[in-house]
C-alpha cells in the first residue's frame, strides 16, 4: 500500500522529469542554413539547404521564402530528406529542405535569416554572405571553380541610335565534359523599349571552340533576334531563360550534381544594358522613320481619269533595316482631290541576320471637278547608321488630269420627245365608192396568213430547239434580259455598295454570256481584254472604267444616289451598244 505522502511525491517527481525532458528537447533542437556555393557564377544554380535536427521533432513548419537580392528562386524545385542516427546512445532525427536558386546579377549579397517553427517554437537561421561572379571574368586560377555551363545574351551593338537594328544572340557556353542533348527557350521574353523580330533558324545550333581567360568552352548560338530600339536612353534587356537537358561524363567534381545520368537545368542570362542614342536633327526633309538602307519611289495610276473615278497614289519603300517601323508619308493634295482610306501592306524577310523587305502605302484620291492637278514634289529622308548621316530622296511631282465623263449626262430632249405630229389643214369630205374584193388589201392578207402563221411556227420551233440544245446561243439570247434585271435591282438599292455590286454583276454577266466566257473566276482585266478583241478599244475602255469604279466604290463613301443612277443609265447604254457589236 502506497501512502498518500509518497504518492504525491511520486507525481511531483514525474511532472518535474517531463518538464525537464521537454526543456532538454527544446534545447537540443538545432536549425541551420547553408549554400552549396558562396562564390557563384551568374546563370549557375545554387542550393540553399535548411537542416532541422533534434531528439524529438513533433512538428516542423517550413519557412516562407522572401525575395533574395541576386538570386531567383525556383519554387517548383524544392526537395526534402530525412535521416535517423544514434549519438552517444541517444537518438537524433534530422530533416533537410533544399531550395534551388539561379544566380542573377554579379555583386556581393547577403542571404537573410529565415524563421523556422519547430515544436511550436521559433528558430532563426544564420545569415549567409555570398558573391555572384561574371563568367567572362573567370581567371586561369579559377578553372576548377568555373561553371560547366552557362548562357549569355550578346548584343551586336550596345550604343545604337533609335531605330537601328541590334542583333541579340542567345549563346550557350559549356565545357567539353558536358553533353547538351536539347534546349528549350522559356516563352514570354520581353525586350522592353525594343521592337523585336526573331530570325528564322532552320538549322541546328552549331558549336565552335573558344577560350575564355584560358579556359576552353564550346560555344553554341541557340537563338538570334533583331531588336530595334524605339526610344533613346539606357534600356535594359531582361534575362533570357532557357531549359537545357544535359549529361555529364565521369568527373570527380560535379558542380551541378549531374551524376552520370541526364539532368534538366534552368539557365538564365545576365541583364544587359544598352545605351540608345537619339537621332540627329534633320533639316529640309521629312523623316520616313527608316533607319538602314532603303529606296523610295512614288507613282500615280492612272494619270488621266474621269471626275469621280478613283486614282491610286502608291509609295513603295524597300531595303534593309527597320521596315516594320516605317510610317506612311503624308502628302499635300490639292483641295479638289478628296483622300479616302489609305491602304498599307508589307513583306518582311527574316533571314541571314538581316531584316529586309518592302512596305507599300496606297492613297485613294478622287477628283471632284475637272481640270489638271499637281501633287507637289516631296523630299523624304532615312538615317543610314553606316555613314552616320541622313540620306534624302526627292520624290518628283505627280500630275493628274480629270475630265468630265461624256456618258455621265442626263437624257437629252430628243430622247424624251414623242414622235407625234399635229394635224393641220381643213377636213375634206368625199363620197363612198364601191370597190371589188380583189382590190381589198385585207382579202389578200387573209389568204396569205396561213403561210405566215406556218412560217412563224417553224421559226419559233427552230428557236426553241436551239435554245434547248445550244448553251452558248441560249446564254447570248438571255444576256440582255438578265443584265437589265440586275440593273433594276441596282436602282432599287439604297446601299451604294450593293447597288454598284449589281451594276458590276450586270456588266460582267452580260459580256461573259455574249462571248461564251466562263461564268465565274474571270478578272476585270481578262473580261476587258476579251471585249476589246471583239468590240474594239473604245467600248472596252468605257467598260473598264465602270468596273474599276465598282471595285473602288468602298473608298468613296460620299457617293450619291444621283451618281449611281447616272452610272446605271451609262451601263444601260453600254449594254445596248455591246448588244449590236457582239
Amino acid at each position: 500500500m502506497i501512502k498518500t505522502g509518497k504518492y504525491i511525491s511520486f507525481i511531483a517527481t514525474l511532472l518535474f522529469s517531463v518538464i525537464l525532458s521537454v526543456g532538454v528537447s527544446a534545447q537540443e533542437v538545432s536549425v541551420s542554413a547553408s549554400l552549396t556555393e558562396t562564390n557563384i557564377y551568374s546563370g549557375e544554380m545554387v542550393t540553399l539547404k535548411i537542416t532541422v535536427s533534434g531528439e524529438t521533432l513533433n512538428s516542423i513548419e517550413r519557412p516562407q521564402m522572401p525575395p533574395v537580392d541576386g538570386l531567383r528562386w525556383l519554387p517548383n524545385n524544392v526537395g526534402s530528406s530525412q535521416s535517423f542516427t544514434y549519438k552517444n546512445g541517444r537518438p537524433n532525427i534530422s530533416y533537410s529542405y533544399d531550395y534551388q536558386f539561379v544566380a542573377q546579377n554579379p555583386g556581393s549579397y547577403t542571404f537573410p535569416s529565415l524563421t523556422v517553427h519547430v515544436n511550436n517554437q521559433k528558430f532563426e537561421t544564420n545569415v549567409i554572405k555570398f558573391k555572384i561572379l561574371d563568367p567572362k571574368d573567370i581567371g586561369t586560377e579559377d578553372a576548377d571553380r568555373a561553371p560547366d555551363i552557362y548562357v549569355r545574351l550578346e548584343p551586336s551593338n550596345k550604343q545604337p541610335v533609335v531605330g537601328e537594328q541590334v542583333i541579340a544572340d542567345v549563346v550557350l557556353y559549356f565545357k567539353s565534359e558536358v553533353e547538351v542533348s536539347s534546349y528549350q527557350a522559356t516563352p514570354g521574353w520581353k525586350a522592353e523599349g525594343f521592337w523585336k523580330e526573331e530570325f528564322e533558324t532552320r538549322q541546328q545550333a552549331r558549336t565552335t571552340s573558344t577560350i575564355i581567360n584560358g579556359i576552353r568552352y564550346q560555344r553554341a548560338r541557340l537563338l538570334q533576334y533583331a531588336l530595334f530600339p524605339t526610344k533613346s536612353g539606357k534600356l535594359t534587356l531582361s534575362p533570357f531563360d532557357i531549359i537545357v537537358q544535359v549529361r555529364q561524363r565521369n568527373r570527380q567534381r560535379d558542380i551541378f550534381s549531374f551524376g552520370l545520368g541526364s539532368e534538366r537545368l534552368e539557365l538564365s542570362t545576365l541583364p544587359v544594358e544598352v545605351d540608345v542614342q537619339p537621332l540627329p536633327e534633320l533639316a529640309n526633309a521629312t523623316f520616313s522613320g527608316g533607319v538602314g538602307k532603303f529606296s523610295i519611289t512614288r507613282s500615280i495610276k492612272p494619270s488621266k481619269a474621269y471626275v469621280g473615278e478613283s486614282v491610286e497614289i502608291v509609295t513603295t519603300i524597300s531595303g534593309e533595316g527597320n521596315i516594320p517601323l516605317i510610317v506612311k508619308p503624308e502628302y499635300d493634295y490639292p483641295e479638289t482631290l478628296e483622300l479616302y482610306n489609305p491602304q498599307e501592306s508589307s513583306t518582311i524577310n527574316r533571314t541571314n541576320s538581316v531584316i529586309s523587305g518592302q512596305k507599300t502605302f496606297t492613297d485613294i484620291v478622287i477628283a471632284r471637278t475637272e481640270g489638271s492637278f499637281s501633287i507637289p514634289a516631296q523630299t523624304l529622308a532615312y538615317y543610314n547608321p553606316v555613314s552616320d548621316s541622313y540620306t534624302n530622296i526627292t520624290l518628283p511631282a505627280l500630275s493628274l488630269t480629270a475630265e468630265r465623263d461624256p456618258r455621265a449626262i442626263t437624257p437629252s430632249v430628243n430622247e424624251l420627245r414623242l414622235n407625234v405630229e399635229p394635224i393641220t389643214g381643213l377636213a375634206k369630205w368625199s363620197s363612198v365608192q364601191q370597190q371589188p374584193l380583189s382590190s381589198k388589201t385585207w382579202v389578200w392578207l387573209l389568204l396569205v396568213s396561213p403561210l405566215f402563221v406556218l412560217g412563224v411556227a417553224y421559226g419559233v420551233k427552230t428557236y426553241s430547239d436551239k435554245m434547248n440544245s445550244d448553251t452558248a446561243f441560249a446564254r447570248s439570247q438571255k444576256a440582255k434580259d438578265k443584265a437589265f434585271a440586275e440593273l433594276a435591282l441596282a436602282g432599287d438599292q439604297e446601299d451604294l455598295k450593293q447597288g454598284y455590286y449589281h451594276i458590276q454583276k450586270a456588266l460582267t454577266q452580260f459580256i461573259s454570256d455574249k462571248l461564251n466566257l466562263p461564268k465565274a473566276g474571270l478578272s476585270t482585266d481578262k473580261i476587258v481584254a476579251a471585249l476589246e478583241a471583239k468590240a474594239g478599244n473604245t467600248i472596252a475602255l468605257d467598260v473598264k472604267r465602270i468596273l474599276d469604279k465598282c471595285d473602288t466604290i468602298a473608298y468613296a463613301p460620299n457617293a450619291t444616289q444621283e451618281a449611281m443612277s447616272t452610272d446605271i443609265h451609262k451601263t444601260e447604254e453600254l449594254i445596248k451598244s455591246m448588244g449590236k457589236l457582239l
